[in-house]
């Protein structure tokens, strides 16, 4: 009985309350934009008779409009009107005409107005914009001796562009409370709940009645079964279930009959069968183990497969895409090359025809930039096919970087670069221009994650790996030669960080790169037999780790052959 009251009103007060909050939630939004409108209109009212008196009416006439608009609108705690310097024209307190904007609330969040629109109206040749702040008074605020708000109450303040014809004249602002809105969704609450416990305290009597019977009948029956549990030194539980017998009584429900019936049969097998019962409650306890063991053995057995399964799902994708592009790119580079010659032939004839100073010199110069854009583009199209690895070579990486870094160093003053060079670092065989394309990307990558200021991180280090897990099905070993880029900048979300090396994929617009710079740099390294890794934390940076093998001797003779 009492589980299942206790139950009822946990389950109908969780419904209640969380039906409050819903309603409260959806509620306060909808009153506090009809709010909104409804303080939009009627400010619209006065903003447009104080545009049109400004010009020629004194400050008395003005302030004796807004005092009447303030007494016709009871949610109004104060108006202040300021000329476009600033300065208090007219107030509700006679203390602040003269001075600057005064303080009597303080906006909470300068950059979030709760609502904000411009008025483009015929009577106005410029726009006008109406913005509405939450802020919280600085002092009591009293008219005709009476409270009409406390100190660091919430109150919303609204604020108007006064225009008049082609003429931005000053601002108008005005106070409101928002005991309004605090009353009506009080009442919407206050009206949930109180018929929400309602309908509890009813349903509950309900089941009450409905189910009494049962339950004097369940717990006369549960009070019998408990003695079976009782200690009894004279008798044993075979003994006592012997013994046992149950009432039946007519007004009892059909259910409650049924357990008494079934329960009374049960006792005469188990007094009958007591021994065999307990090799079968044994056997069934093994039976039972083993199968959760088999259980537990199968559940991980499929948890892998589908992890696995899903791996070279993801791999066999990149596969797929890396393999696309390059076959596009192997197939349209010579042809763009072509064109790009032919171009830049072009180009410079027009630029050697011109007379100095002609405007065709710099529209040829525009297009010597423009086609050298799109060499690069195809540069990098080729960095991660299989027919961009040029002329690979025993390489330091450490010379590379060195290069890259005088280079960038000058683009980028305001970044701070720590290099730690190994000594001894081991030779790699790779494109020395490929390396140097992919030095290049990591760091450009890294200063675009640090527009103003940072630091970029740079290590080389040799490296043997033993069994080195990449994948699911993918085990590499041996000498490696491991450089990181590591930047100082705001991260990578984990949702795009499995994208990162995606070709054409990027976060950035569209005009400020084609997503090619980290797919070159994992198709160059994955051509070279290397593998690429990246690390990332939202706002504290990301961390990139290639890994190249070390060059061998017999690894040079072999490929020349």
């Amino acid at each position: 009985q009492k589980k299942l009251f206790g139950t009822v009103f946990i389950i109908i007060g969780i419904i209640i309350f969380g039906v409050t909050a819903l309603v409260v939630f959806f509620e306060k939004n909808r009153y506090q934009k009809e709010q909104f409108s409804r303080i939009y209109s009627a400010t619209l009212a006065i903003k447009r008779n104080i545009a049109d008196l400004m010009p020629g009416a004194d400050l008395k006439y003005l302030k004796q409009v807004l005092v009447n608009a303030m007494s016709a609108d009871p949610v109004i705690l104060y108006f202040e009107l300021t000329d476009k310097n600033g300065d208090v024209l007219v107030s509700d307190d006679e203390h602040k005409q003269g001075k600057k904007e005064s303080k009597t609330a303080t906006i909470e969040h300068i950059t979030r107005p709760l609502f904000e629109m411009i008025h483009t109206g015929n009577e106005d040749k410029i726009p006008s914009r109406f913005v509405i702040y939450a802020s919280r008074l600085n002092k009591d605020i009293v008219h005709n001796n009476k409270c009409m708000a406390v100190k660091n109450e919430a109150i919303l303040d609204t604020f108007w562009d006064v225009t008049h014809l082609n003429m931005q004249l000053g601002t108008f602002r005005v106070g409101f409370s928002r005991q309004r809105i605090k009353t009506h969704l009080f009442m919407v609450a206050f009206t949930i709940m109180g018929t929400g416990f309602f309908i509890l305290f009813v349903s509950a009597g309900v089941i009450f009645w409905a189910f009494k019977d049962t339950f004097i009948s369940m717990t006369r029956f549960s009070s019998k079964i408990s003695e079976l549990n009782r200690f009894d030194a004279e008798n044993n539980l075979k003994q006592r279930l012997d013994s046992t017998q149950f009432k039946v009584q007519s007004n009892e429900l059909q259910s409650v009959l049924r357990l008494k019936q079934v329960f009374s049969e049960l006792i005469k097998k188990i007094v009958k069968n007591w021994d065999q019962l307990e090799d079968q409650i044994h056997d069934l306890e093994i039976r039972l183990h083993k199968s959760q063991k088999n259980l537990e053995k199968t559940q991980k057995e499929l948890s892998f497969q589908a992890e696995e399964k899903k791996e070279i799902e993801n791999r066999l994708l990149n596969v797929q895409k890396l393999e696309a592009v390059s076959t596009l790119a192997g197939g349209i580079a010579h042809e763009f090359n072509n064109l790009f010659m032919a171009i830049t032939g072009y180009a410079s004839l027009i630029q050697k025809q011109s007379e100095p100073g002609h405007s065709n010199i710099v529209k040829a110069r525009k297009i010597l930039e423009l086609v050298d854009k799109g060499s690069q583009s195809v540069k990098q199209l080729l960095g991660f096919a299989k027919s961009g690895k040029y002329s690979p070579g025993p390489l330091n990486i450490n010379e590379v970087i060195r290069m890259n870094l005088e280079i960038f160093k000058k683009t980028r003053k305001d970044i701070i670069i720590h290099a730690k060079h190994t000594k001894g670092l081991w030779m790699v065989y790779a494109d020395r221009s490929q390396m140097e394309h992919v030095v290049m990307n990591l760091l450009l990558n890294a200063s675009e994650s640090m527009p103003e200021n940072g630091q970029v991180n740079i290590e080389t280090n040799n490296i043997l790996l033993e069994k080195k897990k990449l994948g699911m099905d993918k085990i590499v070993s041996g000498r490696f030669v491991h450089f990181s880029v590591q930047d100082m900048g705001k991260g990578i979300e984990t949702k795009y960080l499995r994208r990162v090396f995606d070709p054409f994929f990027t976060t950035k617009p569209f005009s400020s790169g084609a997503g090619l710079g980290l797919a070159s740099v994992y198709g160059i390294i994955d051509n070279h037999d290397g593998f690429t890794t990246v690390e990332s934390t939202v706002g504290k940076g990301t961390k990139f780790n290639l890994f190249l093998p070390a060059f061998k001797e017999k690894e040079k003779n072999e490929k020349s052959i």
